[in-house]
């Protein structure tokens, strides 16, 4: 297994309680959405995985290695396995597609012949070879989403989070970004994606966890209905 949530509870200081209880298991390769109205926990339980954040109580492990115990020095280690696709894609401005990627292997000192050789692999796999060169203000959404894909799978880690991706996109682009996390999925990736969007889900015919109030209130398998 994965990833195991016990009993993992979130609680800020401003007294709001995002997640309570939750447990929950996620095993290699698969493709789960998490569903839920804003402040149903969804974003909360993405940064608990990626260590942004720690867990009031409860256990957090990944790879059976435990979240909530790691030390500081471990965290980057534990980041190397993980990528993160954000709605608002939060790429460098003054950096180019090929530089914005290159920067997430800079982070883990990877050799320069490395870098080259993998970043233009996976800015080809997204479809943005063409782009390499261009800054972020001359893509469009969509182009822009596929650049901070490539820079979160470019290390090849062994999870990808994605937080609302297709949030600021229109329908046809956001089906050429679920078509690139599908297949990055059959690849081997495990795909967590926190979404509002019931169309996509429908269609996916993909694991389904829904949030409610910081609590797991459904998990159904592929092909389920969803309320």
């Amino acid at each position: 297994m994965l990833v195991q949530l016990y009993n993992v509870s979130k609680t800020y200081r401003n007294g709001v309680k995002a997640l309570c209880d939750v447990s929950l298991k996620i095993d290699r390769g698969e493709f789960v959405f998490l569903m839920g109205s804003s402040g149903a926990g969804k974003s909360s339980l993405l940064r608990l995985l990626y260590r942004e954040e720690l867990p009031t109580r409860g256990q957090i492990f990944i790879a059976s290695r435990s979240v909530v115990r790691m030390k500081a020095r471990e965290v980057p280690l534990l980041r190397r396995n993980i990528g993160v696709v954000f709605q608002d894609f939060k790429l460098l401005e003054n950096k180019t597609v090929f530089e914005n990627v290159a920067f997430a292997m800079q982070v883990i000192q990877a050799s320069p012949r490395e870098m080259k050789a993998r970043v233009e692999e996976t800015i080809e796999l997204v479809g943005l070879k063409d782009k390499r060169d261009c800054y972020p203000m001359q893509l469009s959404g969509g182009e822009q989403q596929r650049a901070g894909i490539a820079r979160a799978i470019v290390n090849r880690p062994l999870i990808v989070l994605a937080d609302e991706p297709t949030g600021n996109l229109d329908i046809d682009t956001s089906w050429e970004i679920m078509d690139l996390l599908t297949e990055i999925n059959k690849q081997g990736t495990t795909v967590i994606m926190a979404t509002h969007a019931q169309d996509i889900v429908r269609r996916m015919q993909k694991r389904v966890v829904m949030l409610e109030n910081g609590v797991v209130v459904a998990d159904a398998l592929p092909g389920a209905s969803i309320a």
